[in-house]
């Protein structure tokens, strides 16, 4: 598979199915793969775990790990709308990407990219798409956000922490017990590509893979520095000097 700009799906497309599906109460998924999803398929099948940077920890999957890379693998084939990283400058992103779908045969039919969260984020677009339908927050950072949506409309009715892959059963179950909702946003790094077809599937919902908007939506002006920064404060917070499953490269 190539990973072609020229073959993704604009933002505003990408809008108006999600508008579809609010108007149609039909489910849909929207997920998103870039370096840390392209790690997870590829680590010990094209490359050694230890080529693979700490901060995978912080994106949600500790490895190797075999079941988040079945996982990753089916949510890839359910996933409604698939956004990819076109970046060619850095060989984790879309050539590691190609190359692991390639390995496993992956070929979403609807592509749009990775970054397609920051356009629905931009100028409230999303926000003011889902005004008023009840909607569940999920992620790390998810009940610092809630107060946030809502003054920009969104009618929040439940967040839900999630903290890495180990935690998604957990969190299902709190989700399945609890309010409804027909609009997840789910910001919590690899397991949010994992968990929104499930929600779609199960649930009959829009699952929307949030990602670091939400930190933007919490601290305006959220960039590449900020999130250096960010997983540094993150890897102190747990004491992870040396993370377990990164063996020091001599």
């Amino acid at each position: 598979m190539l990973i072609a700009v020229n073959r993704m799906h604009r933002p505003e497309e990408v809008l108006e199915r999600i508008r579809q599906a609010i108007n149609r109460r039909q489910p849909l998924s929207l997920i998103r793969l870039a370096s840390g999803e392209a790690f997870t398929l590829a680590h010990n099948s094209l490359l050694p775990v230890a080529k693979i940077p700490w901060w995978v920890v912080y994106a949600g999957v500790v490895l190797p790990n075999e079941a988040a890379r079945r996982d990753l693998i089916q949510a890839v084939k359910e996933g409604d709308i698939v956004g990819l990283s076109p970046d060619r400058s850095r060989w984790e992103c879309a050539p590691l990407l190609e190359q692991a779908f390639n390995l496993y045969r992956l070929r979403p039919h609807y592509i749009t990219t990775a970054i397609v969260n920051w356009a629905l984020h931009r100028e409230d677009a999303l926000y003011r798409l889902i005004k008023d339908v009840p909607t569940i927050v999920i992620g790390r950072r998810a009940a610092e956000a809630a107060p946030l949506l809502r003054a920009k409309g969104v009618n929040v009715v439940r967040t839900y922490h999630l903290e890495g892959y180990q935690d998604l059963p957990r969190c299902q179950r709190q989700i399945k017990s609890g309010p409804f909702f027909r609009v997840a946003l789910v910001a919590a790094g690899i397991p949010a590509t994992i968990l929104c077809p499930r929600l779609a599937r199960e649930r009959r919902c829009i699952a929307i893979d949030y990602g670091h908007v939400i930190n933007d939506l919490i601290d305006p002006g959220f960039n590449i520095d900020k999130l250096d920064r960010e997983r540094e404060r993150w890897k102190r917070e747990l004491g992870l000097n040396q993370p377990p499953h990164v063996p020091k490269v001599q």
